[in-house]
């Protein structure tokens, strides 16, 4: 990856109860770029992004933003530039979404501060961003999947940082909901040049929204690169031990692909 290291992974190895999880792992990523971690089931690709986030610090190795390494920093200045959204953990909490993205600004303030102006005015246009406004006085745990997933990227955006984690953020929503939540992801990664990394077992998601691909497969990484020349290498059926067959339409510069079992 060429121009300057925004984040800057080193020789970073984690193990959990013993057991290696992540094995000397390098790479970089621009400033504003979107970055996919793909990879089977138990590669390795949420320890990684809970590494980078600093979730995880149990790990050897360095990570490094803007030449900074985030061990130097206190979670709340990382909380300033990091926000975050996980895969589960929302369905009980008694929270509307307005509640729930005005507790996202809490690395701002000092002890139990109330809500500023200006917290609400940035609230407000992360609601509209992530269009949940009608949504703002509802419970999350009234709310479907989707409606649920654009509620927690507003609550991330409302956190007012300049870098986004999502880790599986597609997993258990319909088509529409998905194909949503991947075009609310690019405008916030285009038009607000927020730097984006994404965990995904879909292999479409990663080729079509992002700009970097980093491929893992029992904790190592196989390929870190740019999403055309990681198609060209056929990497695909050494990652996830399967075969894939292309389909391309007029025009389009990426094609889909499907494990060839699936094509009939």
């Amino acid at each position: 990856m060429n121009g300057m290291r925004f984040f800057d992974i080193k020789s970073l190895s984690l193990s959990l109860g013993g057991a290696p999880i992540l094995r000397d792992v390098n790479f970089s990523l621009e400033k504003g770029k979107m970055l996919a971690i793909v990879g089977p089931n138990g590669a390795g690709k949420s320890s990684l992004l809970k590494c980078i986030g600093r979730l995880y610090k149990n790990f050897s190795g360095t990570v490094s933003l803007e030449g900074t390494p985030l061990s130097e920093l206190s979670m709340k200045k990382i909380a300033r530039r990091i926000a975050w959204v996980h895969q589960t953990g929302t369905d009980t909490l008694p929270f509307t979404v307005r509640e729930f993205a005005r507790m996202s600004r809490y690395p701002w303030h000092e002890g139990f501060a109330l809500s500023t102006k200006e917290d609400e005015k940035i609230i407000e246009n992360a609601l509209v961003t992530a269009g949940v406004v009608s949504l703002a006085e509802r419970q999350l745990n009234s709310l479907s999947g989707g409606e649920r997933q654009r509620a927690l990227v507003a609550s991330a955006l409302a956190q007012g940082t300049d870098i986004l984690f999502l880790d599986e953020p597609t997993n258990f929503l319909d088509y529409r909901h998905q194909v949503e939540t991947l075009e609310l992801i690019e405008r916030i990664n285009q038009e607000q040049g927020m730097t984006v990394i994404i965990v995904t077992h879909d292999i479409n998601l990663a080729l079509h929204g992002a700009d970097e691909i980093l491929a893992l497969k029992n904790g190592e990484v196989l390929w870190s690169g740019g999403r055309s020349a990681f198609l060209e290498k056929k990497m695909l059926s050494q990652i996830f031990d399967t075969s894939f067959e292309e389909f391309e339409n007029p025009g389009q510069e990426i094609p889909y692909l499907a494990p060839t079992g699936f094509v009939r």
